[in-house]
C-alpha cells in the first residue's frame, strides 16, 4: 500500500453509474448492491447479471434495481450486512451463478482494502453513531488511502450522485464482498 495516495480503481469507471442514485426510503443497500453487480458485469464477470436484466455497459439501472430489491429488500425496510449478503447469494442461486457474498459485520479496512487491491470493489457500510454524515448508509467503495499520520480514507460511490466521494474510513462498519 502506497501511503498518501489512492490504491484502486480509476473513479472514471464509476461516473457511469452516477445517476445510480437511491430515490427514497431505505434502499441504498440494494442500490450498492446494483452498483457492485454492474461494475462486475462491465468489467470483470459479463455473466454475474443475465442480459434480459442488464445488458453489458447499460446505463440503466431500473430492472437491475427492482430485481435485487426482491432478493435484499423485499419490504423496502433499512438493511444490515446479513440481509444485503444473503440476497446476494439468493440471487446468484436464482440465476444459478455458483457465487456467495461475503460480509462482515464490524469493521471492513481490512477486508476492503484486501478487495479493492484484487480491483474489485466492496459494498461498505456507515453508520450515523461512528460519525456518518449520510446517517447510516450504504455505499460501494473502490479505492482508498492512508496517510503518513494513519488517517484512512475510502472512494466511494455514494447512491446520492456521487461517484467519487471521499469518505474517513473510521465510519465503516460492516462490508459485503465478492470472492
Amino acid at each position: 500500500m502506497k501511503k498518501d495516495e489512492w490504491n484502486g480503481i480509476a473513479e472514471e469507471r464509476f461516473k457511469a453509474y452516477r445517476q445510480w442514485t437511491t430515490p427514497q426510503g431505505y434502499l441504498c443497500g440494494t442500490h450498492a448492491a446494483a452498483v457492485l453487480l454492474a461494475y462486475y458485469q462491465d468489467y470483470l464477470d459479463e455473466d454475474i447479471i443475465p442480459t434480459y436484466i442488464r445488458q453489458k455497459n447499460s446505463r440503466q439501472s431500473q430492472a437491475l434495481v427492482k430485481f435485487l430489491q426482491l432478493f435484499i429488500q423485499r419490504h423496502g425496510l433499512p438493511t444490515i450486512a446479513l440481509q444485503i449478503s444473503h440476497g446476494l447469494s439468493t440471487y446468484f442461486d436464482y440465476i444459478d451463478k455458483k457465487l456467495r457474498a461475503r460480509m462482515t459485520m464490524a469493521g471492513g479496512w481490512q477486508r476492503a482494502v484486501k478487495r479493492i487491491d484484487q480491483g474489485k470493489p466492496v459494498i461498505v457500510g456507515v453508520l450515523k453513531v461512528l460519525g456518518s454524515t449520510y446517517g447510516n448508509h450504504w455505499v460501494t467503495a473502490y479505492a482508498y488511502m492512508e496517510t503518513s499520520d494513519g488517517q484512512r480514507f475510502f472512494k466511494v460511490h455514494d447512491n446520492w450522485g456521487n461517484y467519487n466521494k471521499v469518505i474517513p474510513a473510521k465510519w465503516v462498519n460492516g462490508t459485503i464482498s465478492l470472492p
